[in-house]
């Protein structure tokens, strides 16, 4: 079962908000709770309305998990740092860095701008948002996580899992008492309304497949994404990460044959990266075609043809 349309509750007292293309989640306790994703610029507005409606004190988030270091899951952090004053935000040290690095930050500013934009052309925000700026190009971290470390919520444990392979900074959140798996960007972007996947494995085509396996073997039974919805049922999140790794699969033997069949690695990246821009064309095409030419030269690499 996909679940969707934002405020909902994916699990119990885990509530999506945001959008469902680009959601976040509250982890409630009693008297405490965290939000997981940092999100984009953009639904910020939104979120904190979401907040509003479901009574959500400022003293009450007390923790926001970074999952990784890109663009449209991190930009809505200033604006949770104002509603959450003295919120704890934790990130891998290698996702520390990057937001400590003034240019990094100026680009995913633009890139935050471009979608803000974007999203409000097509109406997904219901109002016109300002984008974010952010103090001094940096977004600090307070705390660094890794392998093995836990993100309490009172009675909730969320372990941290390294999940690298869409970045060196990825991380998945486990929390095996009730079955839930937080994975952002691990399987890629999920696109249920065509039942596929654009793959993400921009530092590592074999990288990207273990972690998706590793996730896999978790049998969970609540899946948390950071783009179209959540997946509830043991089955269901079964068959969801199986059919990431099948079209993972796919596009890199795909991207393997054209390239043996003699087309060059920037007309591979520029085909692709325009099929994806016709299915969600929300950033420019330019945007989508580098993307697909990192993933190219990652599949040409595991492949010893690069």
């Amino acid at each position: 079962m996909l679940i969707d349309n934002p405020p909902v509750e994916v699990a119990n007292n885990v509530w999506m908000l945001g959008t469902t293309a680009y959601p976040m989640y509250l982890v409630r306790g009693r008297n405490e709770g965290a939000i997981i994703e940092g999100g984009i610029g953009g639904i910020g507005p939104l979120v904190q309305r979401q907040l509003a409606e479901l009574e959500v004190a400022s003293d009450y988030v007390r923790q926001v998990v970074v999952m990784h270091a890109h663009p449209d899951h991190v930009m809505a952090i200033p604006l949770l740092r104002e509603l959450f004053p003295g919120v704890v935000v934790a990130a891998t040290a290698t996702a520390a860095a990057t937001l400590s690095i003034e240019k990094a930050v100026d680009f995913f500013t633009r890139i935050d701008a471009e979608l803000t934009e974007g999203l409000n052309r097509t109406g997904a925000l219901n109002e016109s948002t300002p984008p974010v700026v952010v103090a001094e190009n940096r977004i600090a971290i307070d705390r660094t996580v890794g392998e093995g470390d836990v993100i309490a919520v009172e009675d909730f444990a969320f372990s941290v899992l390294e999940t690298p392979g869409h970045s060196d900074c990825s991380i998945s959140l486990h929390e095996t008492e009730r079955k839930i798996l937080v994975i952002s960007d691990a399987s890629g972007f999920y696109m249920p309304a065509l039942g596929t996947w654009w793959p993400g494995y921009f530092t590592g085509y074999q990288k990207y497949l273990d972690s998706m396996e590793r996730l896999a073997s978790l049998d969970a039974e609540t899946l948390c994404l950071s783009h179209y919805g959540a997946v509830r049922g043991q089955e269901e999140v079964r068959d969801y990460l199986k059919g990431a790794i099948a079209a993972t699969r796919h596009y890199h033997e795909r991207i393997v044959a054209e390239a043996n069949a003699g087309r060059s690695a920037r007309e591979i990246a520029e085909e692709l990266g325009a099929e994806i821009h016709r299915i969600t064309p929300i950033l420019p095409l330019d945007f989508f075609q580098k993307n697909c030419a990192i993933m190219v030269k990652q599949s040409l690499k595991h492949e010893g043809l690069a």
